[in-house]
């Protein structure tokens, strides 16, 4: 192991896509912040009752994703500029949202969705061009959902954590 930044008690790091800034949850707090990547240019990005999870750079470093879990409320995923200010909501929608990850072009945020309607989790896709959002076909179940390098596979993880799957959006199935 290598000491990231001596003295950071924080969990969750993300690097920015050129590798010069991280985004982290401090411990014992749960808040957001990101830093450059030797840890100078500190910047808190959320305070309150609120605990953070999970935050993801967007491919331009312009923004933050993460999971905000605030006492009594269901998980929810909010996006933050990088360079501080209010976060806002993802979806204004009930249940929990979680996980979230950027397409490679921005255009685009997948994240895990748990709704009580839908009867547990699946993926979804949010489309920021159109504001269409997209369940992926036969999700249901799998959680932890990543984005292969060319955007045009899914990985994500079986409900029983012992398989990998893999989906094709050329042919719209799994494996």
């Amino acid at each position: 192991y290598v000491q990231l930044i001596p003295g950071l008690s924080a969990t969750d790091v993300d690097f920015s896509a050129d590798g010069k800034w991280i985004s982290y949850v401090a411990i014992p707090e749960g808040t957001l912040w990101r830093s450059r990547a030797d840890g100078s240019d500190r910047l808190q990005l959320t305070s309150g009752e609120e605990r953070t999870a999970l935050p993801r750079w967007s491919p331009d470093g312009k923004q933050i994703a993460f999971v905000s879990m605030k006492p009594g409320e269901s998980w929810k995923l909010y996006i933050v500029p990088a360079a501080g200010g209010m976060p806002h909501p993802v979806v204004k929608e009930s249940g929990s949202q979680i996980d979230a990850n950027w397409s490679a072009n921005g255009e685009q945020l997948m994240f895990g969705d748990y709704s009580h309607d839908s009867g547990g989790i699946n993926i979804r896709l949010l489309d920021f061009k159109t504001g269409k959002m997209t369940t992926i076909p036969g999700s249901q179940g799998l959680f932890s959902p990543r984005w292969s390098p060319d955007g045009q596979h899914i990985a994500a993880i079986s409900p029983d954590n012992t398989t990998l799957m893999l989906f094709d959006f050329e042919t719209q199935k799994w494996s």
